[in-house]
Order: C-alpha cells, then sequence, then structure tokens
C-alpha cells in the first residue's frame, strides 16, 4: 500500500503496537512487556480474534531495521508459530509503501483451511493497510488512542 507520507512519518506508525488495535481487524490488545526501541527480542502480548473466539499470543521481535521493518514472532491460540513482517520503504520525497507478510502454521482444525489461508489474508492485509492509510493521512498522532476514521 502506498501512503502520501515519507517513510520517517510512516515507520512511528508501525512503531507503536500499542496502537494496532486502532487499525488492524481482530487485534482486541497489544502490550509491550519491554519498553523502548524496537530490538531483538523484545516481548509482546497481544489478544487476537480467531474464529470467533480471543486468544492470547506471546510474540517477540526477531529481526528489526529501525525505521524500516520489524519481523516478530507469534505463538499462542491456534498458532504453532508465525512470523509476520511489517516494512515500510520510501518511493520518494514524501511517499512510501508500506507491505505486511507473514508465514506460519496453525493448529488443527484450522490448519484445515491452509488453502485458502492466503486469499483471506491479502484481502484483509489491504483493507487493514487501508485502515493504517486513513489514520495517517488524517493527522491522527501514532501514540495516540482517537479512533480511525472510516
Amino acid at each position: 500500500m502506498e501512503i502520501e507520507r515519507s517513510a520517517e512519518i510512516v515507520w512511528p506508525y508501525l512503531a507503536a503496537l500499542e496502537q494496532v488495535p486502532l487499525w488492524e481487524h481482530g487485534i482486541l490488545e497489544v502490550k509491550r512487556i519491554d519498553s523502548g526501541p524496537f530490538f531483538v527480542g523484545m516481548r509482546f502480548t497481544a489478544r487476537r480474534i480467531y474464529a470467533g473466539k480471543a486468544t492470547h499470543l506471546d510474540g517477540n521481535v526477531r529481526i528489526v531495521e529501525e525505521g524500516r521493518s520489524m519481523t516478530a514472532a507469534l505463538r499462542g491460540g491456534p498458532l504453532v508459530e508465525s512470523l509476520v513482517t511489517y516494512s515500510v520503504d520510501p518511493v520518494g520525497a514524501d511517499r512510501c509503501r508500506v507491505t505486511y507478510s507473514a508465514t506460519g502454521r496453525v493448529r488443527f482444525p484450522l490448519n484445515l483451511l491452509d488453502p485458502v489461508f492466503p486469499a483471506l489474508g491479502r484481502a484483509e492485509t489491504r483493507q487493514n493497510l487501508a485502515r493504517l492509510r486513513r489514520r495517517i493521512l488524517a493527522g491522527i498522532p501514532p501514540t495516540s488512542n482517537v479512533p480511525t476514521p472510516d
């Protein structure tokens, strides 16, 4: 998703983990256990809806390029383990591209849906990144709890 703001402006939105539920569907809460900027090994917890049920996830940062990308491992609920990456790449002075990718394994019986997960994930990712874009373009500060506009 391209966003009409510089990567330097967009990165703090991705780094504000506690605000992710304001733009990512299905995420109820994110809490950092370790404070400060992202670092390899940084821990956090999340509550997310899977199959209509709230589940607890434990996460830790595996790879970080400050101001550029972060990959985290998530475990818990239906996830055996999932690796998720958010990245922001400049495509001009006042424009950047935000991408999200995920790989992983889910437990039975959700693993029966493995063939359709990629299509479902792409559609949900597009919607989530569109909400993030609206939040940024509305000028809502990265750490604000103000709801994202529709």
